[in-house]
């Protein structure tokens, strides 16, 4: 079985997503962030960075966010990760794309606009920092609306791990102030994603249990 070791978050939703989307079991191991449990010994010979998510299975530990991802979907022989090379060089190519452009941007976003205000001893949102990452944001979205005029998912026309990957970056738009309204294909993906069941039980099973 696989264990994912998780914190609420998109990098942490994403496994869940692909998890799910795979129909596999698993279990979820949520880390407390307040008692320090991300820098135990035990976790951190798991993951050295001391962060959300991380795998195991079969004895063997995995982190990285991307990394789990296509190791379960590759492991499961899934076509959610296709075998053709091409195929899943186009999976990988959106999962680099969100990973070092568009969603570095909306992650700064969302570090700036909705964590700052949840936790004011952070300091003020930076405006200079919110600028930028809008340009470079609102540059990158109009490429994906785009690619999904003339695509259902992002690889064509077959579901694949790099739509729940860009999914759980573009889900953190509903906590920040950029719409979706002036890319409606990017819209239309992102509905057709969210009604997915993956998304609903992942949605369903992501809240941090209430410490005693």
């Amino acid at each position: 079985m696989y264990k994912l070791y998780v914190f609420p978050t998109n990098n942490s939703n994403k496994t869940v997503y692909v998890a799910e989307a795979l129909k596999v079991p698993f279990e979820l191991k949520f880390l407390d962030l307040s008692k320090g449990e991300q820098k135990t010994e035990a976790f951190l010979a798991i993951n050295p960075m001391g962060k959300a998510p991380a795998l195991e299975h079969e004895g063997r530990p995995l982190f990285e966010s991307g990394a789990i991802c296509r190791y379960m979907a590759n492991n499961e022989q899934s076509p959610l990760y296709p075998a053709d090379p091409y195929q899943r060089a186009l999976v990988d190519q959106w999962l680099d794309f969100f990973t070092i452009h568009l969603g570095r941007w909306l992650n700064t976003l969302f570090y700036e606009q909705f964590i700052k205000k949840q936790y004011p001893a952070l300091g003020q949102p930076n405006q200079a920092s919110i600028d930028e990452a809008t340009k470079f944001a609102q540059q990158q979205m109009q490429v994906i609306d785009k690619h999904l005029s003339q695509n259902t998912y992002f690889t064509g026309e077959h579901l694949s791990i790099a739509d729940f990957f860009g999914f759980a970056y573009v889900e953190n738009t509903e906590k920040l102030d950029f719409p979706l309204t002036p890319y409606p294909h990017v819209s239309q993906w992102y509905q057709r994603i969210g009604a997915s069941d993956a998304v609903a039980c992942t949605h369903q099973k992501m809240v941090m249990p209430k410490t005693p």
